[in-house]
């Protein structure tokens, strides 16, 4: 008998293709979304972050402005990264979309 474990998930994620910046401290790496909720996404990174790392996440919608958001790395695994935000970027997120911000404004 297979029995399913339940989803702990408390917000949708969208599988989407946007460019990301990430940064942490003085460094600055270029990744790309695999999926994207409104407290979280999974990144493939061009380079490694520690998990627990505080970062600096950009999110690069394609038909929109960029979203900027404070996050700390949640996980790492051999393809791809989880980071946590720190604040929800939005309530519902549709690919293509602009997602509305609830971060700080700018990057720096």
């Amino acid at each position: 008998m297979e029995t399913r474990q339940r989803s702990r998930r408390h917000h949708f994620r969208q599988d989407v293709s946007w460019t990301a910046w990430v940064r942490a401290g003085d460094r600055r790496l270029r990744c790309h979304t695999v999926d994207l909720s409104a407290n979280g996404a999974r990144l493939k990174p061009r380079g490694e972050i520690q998990p627990g790392t505080a970062v600096e996440v950009q999110l690069q919608p394609p038909n929109g402005s960029p979203v900027n958001v404070a996050a700390v790395v949640w996980r790492v695994d051999p393809d791809s990264m989880a980071v946590l935000f720190l604040r929800s970027v939005a309530a519902h997120i549709e690919a293509g979309s602009t997602l509305s911000e609830n971060a700080r404004r700018g990057w720096r």
